[in-house]
């Protein structure tokens, strides 16, 4: 018999430290932003535990993990999942093999979101001695506020970024160029997401490729892992990106089920 029950986040956190570390690659920050407000549960098969599954409030299915000893029974374990909690829709990395594997299986009908870089080649360093490098502080906090739709998401993450030093200040003869991202996915990895965000006045100039340089060498620098993605749909961040050396196999894609 399948039981779904919900759970706390940390009641799951042995599960999870497993599902991250099945993965070919490693999670998407957009995702994993989600999981802190998100439902978890846990999913038993016989009272014995399985796997678990994790939705958002808007009953979008981000994760779904099943030891491999029950993946043979993974579809009507899905199924099951899927109708006892109601999900409009899953959002699916294309290295997430056993979700992949599910929602093909049942056929959903699937749309791209993102382009998602995990891998990079040497590029062309450059040269910053020109430029004045900081991070954020909380003088900023308004100037960035107003770029809404561009920075974050809510104002609570742009407080969040901006207090724990994820953002990075890009400036010239006194003048903003932009900011950068560099945020650690999850902390019992080593896995960095950078990205940037560029003065509408500055754009066409060089700027983000200067931006995403200097994040993708302070990662190489430091021992860590760069990673990032955008919205499919953003050709400009992903030719940004890719002359940087960032290389993409993989998309971010979203499947509806009603």
């Amino acid at each position: 018999m399948i039981q779904i029950t919900k759970a706390k986040l940390n009641d799951i956190s042995s599960l999870r430290y497993e599902y991250l570390n099945s993965l070919t690659e490693f999670q998407e920050l957009y995702l994993e932003l989600f999981i802190e407000n998100s439902d978890s549960y846990i999913i038993k098969v016989d009272g014995n535990t399985i796997g678990y599954t994790i939705i958002t409030a808007d009953n979008i299915l981000v994760e779904f993990y099943l030891k491999d000893k029950f993946i043979p029974n993974c579809n009507e374990i899905f199924q099951k999942t899927v109708n006892s909690l109601n999900i409009n829709s899953i959002y699916c990395k294309s290295f997430d093999s056993l979700l992949l594997n599910c929602c093909l299986t049942n056929s959903y009908r699937y749309n791209l979101l993102g382009t998602l870089f995990r891998n990079y080649i040497e590029s062309n360093k450059i040269d910053y001695n020109d430029f004045s490098i900081r991070f954020a502080n909380e003088d900023d906090y308004s100037f960035l506020l107003q770029q809404e739709g561009e920075l974050y998401e809510t104002p609570e993450e742009l407080k969040k970024f901006v207090t724990g030093n994820n953002v990075i200040m890009f400036q010239k003869d006194c003048k903003l160029l932009g900011c950068g991202y560099l945020i650690k996915v999850h902390p019992n990895f080593n896995y960095y997401d950078i990205g940037m965000w560029v003065n509408p006045l500055c754009r066409k100039q060089g700027v983000a490729t200067m931006i995403i340089s200097y994040l993708k060498e302070t990662c190489v620098t430091n021992n860590w892992n760069p990673i990032c993605g955008c919205a499919v749909e953003n050709i400009a961040s992903q030719k940004t990106l890719e002359k940087n050396g960032f290389i993409s196999k993989h998309k971010l894609i979203e499947f509806s089920i009603k």
